[in-house]
């Protein structure tokens, strides 16, 4: 199995977006198997845990860890992800839709790609309802995330990284 997120203390990751901001992503703190990952964008951090090359993160609502990355993916592999923002129940519908792919980001070419796929969707009133908004992650083995993209045209691209 393939680590599509390594994490060490200190590793951090540069990325582009459409705008032409700049922010980064960093590891500031390890404790065994659990890290603490800095956004500069946000200005925020979460936790990240490791089990097995299985990532599990509370980055989408503080200390409610949820499955990120199995250790099991496939294509089709499908899981979802649980979290409260803005008072909302929402859903990630999360579908493995490609692996080893080779992908080009920021004139670097990546191999052993996946791509993620995640369905937003909300509760309300009890019913599930679709929100017609995806999300694209890429990541390539031994690097991490190198690409997101999205159905609105958001786009953040690696532009580099520094991995212990």
């Amino acid at each position: 199995m393939n680590n599509y997120y390594p994490l060490d203390l200190h590793n951090e990751w540069h990325y582009k977006q459409k705008d032409g901001s700049t922010y980064v992503n960093k590891v500031t703190a390890a404790n065994g198997n659990e890290y603490t990952m800095h956004n500069s964008a946000a200005n925020t951090s979460s936790d990240v845990r490791m089990d097995n090359n299985q990532m599990s993160t509370d980055g989408l609502e503080k200390g409610n860890f949820q499955l990120w990355l199995p250790n099991d993916l496939e294509v089709e592999k499908k899981w979802v992800v649980n979290f409260k923002a803005n008072g909302l129940d929402c859903l990630l519908l999360m579908t493995v839709k490609e692996m080893g792919i080779t992908k080009e980001v920021s004139g670097h070419v990546y191999n052993d790609v996946i791509c993620i796929e995640a369905e937003s969707q909300i509760i309300m009133n009890g019913s599930q309802m679709a929100l017609n908004f995806f999300t694209q992650y890429y990541y390539a083995a031994g690097v991490g995330l190198i690409l997101t993209t999205s159905s609105a045209g958001d786009i953040h691209e690696l532009t580099s990284c520094k991995l212990n």
